[in-house]
């Protein structure tokens, strides 16, 4: 079996990379990821839990086809917040940072998944530009896998909050990679490479553009401000 060179992406100005808290992650065959981690649905999630033990037992995927997505949210948070890792009741964590800017709870259900959701999609795009001045690297666009990719909304808010193309898929991910590592031991791809393009022309993606409006321009800006406030004390 050939030996692939390995996928450097080491960022060269170390303290740089410390400060941002990104790393270099070591993978299969010799390869190595520029790794970030960012909060994902857990807020989400952990907001349906409390629902739940309230009696309020939401329909997701309803709840995601009522949110339009030409709107950006009036409230907005910084979900990178220590305070959100796990708190006793996220709802109370949420509404106690909304308090500190300035920022109206909302009402009601959809109001408060908008919320996460589009404050989410300002965070990945704000790591990606991070990430983009870290390696010197243009990212031309941003693939979604894993469970989190079945979300719609948020593919299609992540697009617009980087104003990148997004590809969603494949969800099992993970078991995937597994089974591909498995493959090109036993012989069946002779190289990761050869592996990847048999996944990449067996599945099907869904693919969300951009769509540019002065609700998510202005709410940018205001998200800038907000993470600002809260970035700097991680």
């Amino acid at each position: 079996m050939t030996r692939e060179p390995k996928e450097l992406h080491f960022v060269k100005h170390l303290w740089r990379e410390e400060e941002a808290c990104r790393t270099n992650e070591g993978g299969a065959f010799g390869t190595i990821r520029f790794l970030k981690n960012v909060t994902g649905l857990w807020i989400f999630e952990s907001c349906r839990t409390e629902w739940r033990s309230q009696g309020v037992d939401i329909d997701y995927s309803r709840v995601l086809r009522s949110l339009d997505v030409k709107r950006c949210s009036p409230g907005l948070i910084f979900p990178d917040d220590p305070r959100f890792f796990d708190p006793p009741s996220m709802l109370a964590a949420i509404t106690e940072q909304l308090d500190e800017t300035g920022q109206a709870a909302p009402v009601d259900a959809h109001g408060w998944t908008k919320l996460i959701l589009d404050s989410l999609a300002f965070r990945y795009a704000s790591v990606i530009r991070t990430i983009e001045s870290l390696t010197g690297r243009c990212i031309k666009g941003i693939h979604i896998v894993g469970g989190g990719c079945q979300n719609d909304y948020l593919n299609h808010a992540t697009a617009n909050a980087t104003s990148l193309p997004v590809c969603a898929g494949p969800v099992e991910a993970t078991v995937i990679g597994n089974v591909l590592v498995q493959a090109i031991r036993a012989g069946r791809f002779k190289c990761l490479s050869e592996a990847r393009n048999y996944v990449a022309t067996n599945i099907q993606l869904k693919k969300f553009a951009a769509c540019s409006s002065s609700s998510w321009e202005e709410a940018a800006h205001r998200y800038a401000a907000i993470e600002a406030q809260y970035a700097k004390s991680l």
